[in-house]
This record gives structure tokens, C-alpha cells and sequence, in this order.
């Protein structure tokens, strides 16, 4: 079995975090988001992954050197047209997995019912409690896909039974794809093969745990996650002052050091940061290098980008 990472994306939602930084490489828990996926297919045995490329590719590609194949995008094709532009690797049974999702869960349940039913298409699902901001799946009775919805108005929304990302596939669905143009799976790809094929596109609950790390509440939820989970705060090369005051939860990342009578509460800070003496920083995100001076107080929720300086 092969396995496709979604990564081309741009991160807007994260900016200015990833004017400097492709989102696969945003860190979650001192992490990048890319290195935890592609552990979790690694961990269960799948070792042929490629990605796709568009912003700052060539940050994954000194990241990962051989370890993946890759597919640099001139142009974005979207999550079918980046698939399709890989046909030639995707020669098998494949995994497609949004590269902007924090995941953990177990693909041998839907790889095992993917077989059973024949299928051409396995649709990992989830329950979302915003499923306006979702593609939305319906199925009968044995599991059978028999409806699709793309992020619905409130008044449209007939489930709350989501996508959530994840793709068990044959390489017969890539010949429903056009060469070099954006199409996605939800919109395009998956309602025509149901109009084609219909009782071949199967779906089910993904199980284990799901993330989408794409906005700043998003992201902020997703170290918190981790750090519940029993991931460390703080790393272990950051440099705290024991009269530096921290509350609730935070992630300091390596290399950062933290003054005295710096306060920090709920903040996420990058790699590399400075925190001066008597400084306060409040639910806020820092990217790598950020230099609070001393007595400054960062804005409530601030996103600060790589290498600024408060003073």
C-alpha cells in the first residue's frame, strides 16, 4: 500500500505563520505537522509516501530529502488534480490523507473494509459539530456513499456525518480525474464515480482522533490536544527563569528563553523565541525567532510571525 500526503496548500488562514514557513512544517507540539503524519504511516507500514508541493516546497524537500516522492505544483490543482499529477507512483491500493489535518487513528479497520465491500473508494468519516464548514457524506444501510453535500447553508445541513480527510483508493478512480486541471474530491471526483458507479464508494468512521489545524482556534486546540495527551510544554533545550510566571497551558519551543518576571499564559511560542524580563504574553502564537523586549505586553490572541521584535 501507497500513501499520498495533501501538502500544497498555502496556510492562509495561519498567515502571517506560514509567509515563512510551508503549513506542513507548522509545529504542533514542537513537531512539525508533516513529520507526525508521515510517522503515523510509517508506524504502520507504509513507506511509499509522496507528497505534493506548491508553497515553499523547498523547505519539505530539505526536511525529507529522499524519504518521500514529491510533485511540485506550478499552479495548485486542488485535492484530485495534485492526486492525479502522481498516477504514475499510485500504481496500487492507496491512502490519501489532508496534510493539514493532526491525526491518530488505525488504517488497517477501513483498509480491511475497503476489500470486504469491493470498494473503489473508502470515505473516512466523523462526526462534526460545525458541519457547515464541512463536505457531509451519507450512506445506507451497509455503508454504501448515496449522498454528498460541500459545506452546506445551516438550513441545508441533512447530516452532521463528515469527511474527514482520509481516502482509501483504487488507481482506477484516478482515470476520473482530468490531466492538469484543479478539481477536488468532495465537489468533483466523488459525485461523478457515485453517479458512475454507484454502491462503490463506501464510508465509514475514521475512529481514533482528528484535528483540523488550519486556523489559529484550530491550531491553539491542537497543541492543547497533545499537551492533555502527555506531550511535553516545554522543550527541553528552552530556558525558563524560575521567576517566570506560567499559567494554564503553553508550548515553548526549543531554544526559547523566558526572563524574569516574564509572565506567560495560554501561548504557544516557535523555536528561538526571547522573552524579556517583566514581559507579558497572553494567548498568543509566536513564530520562530520573535524577541518580546523587556516590560512589553503582547495583545491578547496576538500572531506574531517569524524573526519580529516588540519592543
Amino acid at each position: 500500500m501507497k500513501a499520498m500526503i495533501l501538502a500544497a496548500g498555502e496556510g492562509t488562514r495561519l498567515r502571517p505563520l506560514t509567509l515563512t514557513l510551508p503549513k506542513p512544517l507548522v509545529p504542533v507540539a514542537h513537531t512539525p505537522l508533516l513529520v507526525r503524519t508521515v510517522a503515523l504511516l510509517q508506524a504502520q507500514g507504509i513507506s511509499q509516501i509522496a507528497v505534493n508541493l506548491y508553497h515553499k516546497p523547498e523547505a519539505i524537500r530539505a526536511h525529507f530529502g529522499d524519504c518521500l516522492a514529491y510533485s511540485n505544483e506550478a499552479q495548485l490543482l486542488g485535492t484530485a488534480g495534485g492526486v492525479k499529477r502522481l498516477a504514475g507512483f499510485l500504481d496500487t491500493t492507496f491512502i490519501v490523507l489532508y496534510g493539514d489535518n493532526l491525526y491518530d487513528f488505525k488504517i488497517a479497520p477501513l483498509l480491511a473494509a475497503h476489500r470486504a465491500k469491493n470498494a473503489l473508494a473508502t470515505i473516512a468519516t466523523f462526526e462534526s459539530p460545525n458541519p457547515t464548514a464541512c463536505g457531509l457524506v451519507v450512506t445506507d444501510s451497509k455503508g454504501r456513499v448515496t449522498r454528498f453535500q460541500e459545506k452546506p447553508k445551516p438550513s441545508e445541513v441533512f447530516t452532521n456525518t463528515a469527511n474527514a480527510g482520509v481516502y482509501i483508493l483504487e488507481p482506477e478512480v484516478l482515470e476520473s480525474i482530468p490531466e492538469g486541471i484543479a478539481c477536488d474530491f468532495g465537489n468533483d471526483t466523488f459525485p461523478k464515480l457515485l453517479e458512475r458507479v454507484p454502491g462503490r464508494i463506501v464510508a465509514l468512521p475514521l475512529g481514533g482522533y482528528l484535528r483540523d489545524t488550519g486556523t489559529p482556534e484550530n491550531y491553539r486546540q491542537a497543541n492543547w490536544d497533545l499537551l492533555e495527551r502527555g506531550e511535553p510544554g516545554v522543550h527541553p533545550h528552552a530556558q525558563v527563569s524560575p521567576e517566570a510566571t506560567l499559567t494554564g497551558r503553553n508550548v515553548i519551543g526549543e531554544g526559547c528563553q523566558i526572563a524574569e518576571k516574564a509572565q506567560l499564559s495560554e501561548s504557544i511560542l516557535w523555536e528561538g523565541c526571547q522573552i524579556g524580563t517583566g514581559a507579558q504574553v497572553q494567548g498568543a502564537i509566536l513564530g520562530r525567532g520573535v524577541i518580546v523586549g523587556p516590560g512589553v505586553m503582547v495583545p491578547v490572541g496576538a500572531i506574531i510571525g517569524d524573526g519580529e521584535r516588540l519592543r
